[in-house]
């Protein structure tokens, strides 16, 4: 309501006093000193009604958990604590707050809407991770990015605590590292971002003397990583992926009846992206792989700092208006509910969205070429907890440990033993482990310069508007 404009300090401050003053005189209220039910009763009534929270219609909805998961974690924010207000499974301002402080509580992004990641958080702060240990490895990851029980064994196997957040892009990425909050441990970069992030400063060199497991690492991945990290100093490989294209056949034959769908014209070209906006035409909000891409539909298949800017740009300005930009934390969402029919984004969480839609999604490298990537494993240069750090990538590197995150994202691992505890139906999904053939159509995603970022940021955002 812009009446208070401090940061949150949980004191009876002459500026929360002020505020109160001034909210009571606005809405005809008795005075007071103090903070009453009445008082909070009003707040939350006025919030409820001026910021569309009564027509659901509120910032930030279209990240929520479903109104079961909802009610779910209403349930275990009182667990812990936390007045979420009725358990009801609607997400209203009195459930916001009660999320802000609890991610307050955990030293994480505050945004106060119940996501997958903070429902997963929830969850295991009400079961008691890590809450005998004073030794913590602060995560930060992509979301949908790995399997929640590996992060309680974790816990459990060196009563370390793990403290669990998530960023949307590599941009975001570096934003955080950069902030002055606690720094995080162990990172998730994708490893064409790995040398400016080094170069500035952000990565700081692994110890591999400490890593037990890195023999299980497959030397092929390895050294495809070697692209990027030219030494290997600085990461390790997480998970690799191709950026393709996803379709809803049933909705996509609607559309646009016997077109093929494994060309990235079914996107980049505007009258054929048009014959599929009735149903929903998008590209994940992931400016360094879409662009690339973009530039080989525009005829540059490798990638020439600003002839490549150029061809990029000539394609994907003709887009704005027809192509939907889809976050990150909501592509999955978007492909499994039909809320887009095609689209350009990430093997493993078109992956996902098959899982989640019984099937009805479909993936492949594109005939006209695809990009492949690798998300690294790394060490913030200022982590506080490194030895923990370590022991988390190390854990991470063992066969039973990665096959489980794979089993759940939908990415192919880097691990050389771990297919025999990986699911039959994930191992062999050529959306996660592609043919030779599609392979062979996939360019490794390329190093971008300082100038190289600035001009895709430009034709990016003037997409996204």
């Amino acid at each position: 309501m812009g009446l208070f404009r401090e940061p949150p300090s949980g004191q009876l401050t002459p500026a929360t006093l002020e505020a109160i003053r001034t909210f009571s005189s606005q809405h005809g209220l008795v005075p007071t000193n103090q903070v009453t039910d009445g008082l909070l009763n009003s707040i939350r009534r006025v919030i409820w009604q001026s910021q569309n929270w009564s027509s659901g219609n509120y910032k930030g909805r279209e990240k929520l958990v479903d109104a079961a998961g909802l009610r779910e974690a209403q349930i275990l924010l009182g667990k812990l604590g936390f007045n979420a207000g009725p358990l009801d499974g609607t997400f209203g301002p009195q459930t916001q707050v009660a999320t802000e402080a609890f991610q307050e509580s955990q030293n994480v992004s505050v945004d106060g809407l119940i996501t997958a990641t903070v429902l997963m958080n929830l969850r295991r702060a009400v079961n008691g991770a890590g809450a005998n240990t004073k030794d913590t490895v602060r995560i930060l990851n992509w979301p949908d990015y790995i399997e929640p029980s590996v992060l309680q064994d974790f816990e459990k196997e060196y009563n370390i605590r793990v403290v669990y957040d998530i960023y949307a892009s590599n941009d975001d990425l570096q934003t955080k590292l950069r902030g002055g909050g606690m720094p995080y441990d162990v990172v998730f970069p994708t490893a064409n971002a790995v040398p400016a992030m080094a170069a500035k400063g952000l990565l700081g060199k692994l110890d591999k003397g400490n890593l037990k497991n890195l023999s299980n690492i497959d030397p092929r991945v390895d050294a495809t990583l070697r692209a990027w990290d030219k030494e290997g100093a600085y990461s390790l490989p997480y998970m690799w992926y191709t950026v393709g294209i996803a379709w809803n056949p049933k909705l996509t034959a609607k559309a646009y009846p016997g077109r093929a769908m494994d060309s990235l014209t079914n996107v980049f070209d505007p009258e054929t992206a048009r014959r599929f906006q009735s149903c929903g035409v998008g590209v994940v909000d992931s400016a360094s792989d879409i662009v690339p891409l973009a530039a080989m539909a525009g005829g540059q298949p490798k990638w020439d700092g600003k002839a490549s800017i150029n061809a990029a740009a000539q394609v994907l300005d003709r887009l704005v208006g027809i192509v939907k930009v889809i976050p990150t934390d909501q592509y999955i969402d978007a492909l499994a509910t039909g809320k887009v029919c095609v689209a350009i984004g990430f093997s493993g969480d078109a992956v996902q969205a098959q899982a989640k839609s019984r099937g009805t999604v479909e993936y492949r490298v594109p005939t006209d070429g695809g990009l492949l990537a690798i998300d690294a494993m790394a060490v913030p240069a200022n982590a506080k907890n490194k030895r923990e750090a370590h022991l988390f990538i190390d854990y991470l590197m063992r066969p039973q440990v990665i096959a489980k995150v794979s089993n759940t994202v939908g990415f192919a691992n880097a691990n050389l033993k771990a297919a025999e505890f990986m699911a039959d139906s994930i191992k062999s999904n050529p959306a996660v482990v592609p043919s030779t053939t599609s392979l062979s159509r996939s360019s490794p995603i390329p190093v971008l310069s300082e100038q190289d970022q600035q001009d895709i940021a430009r034709i990016w955002n003037k997409l996204s508007k």
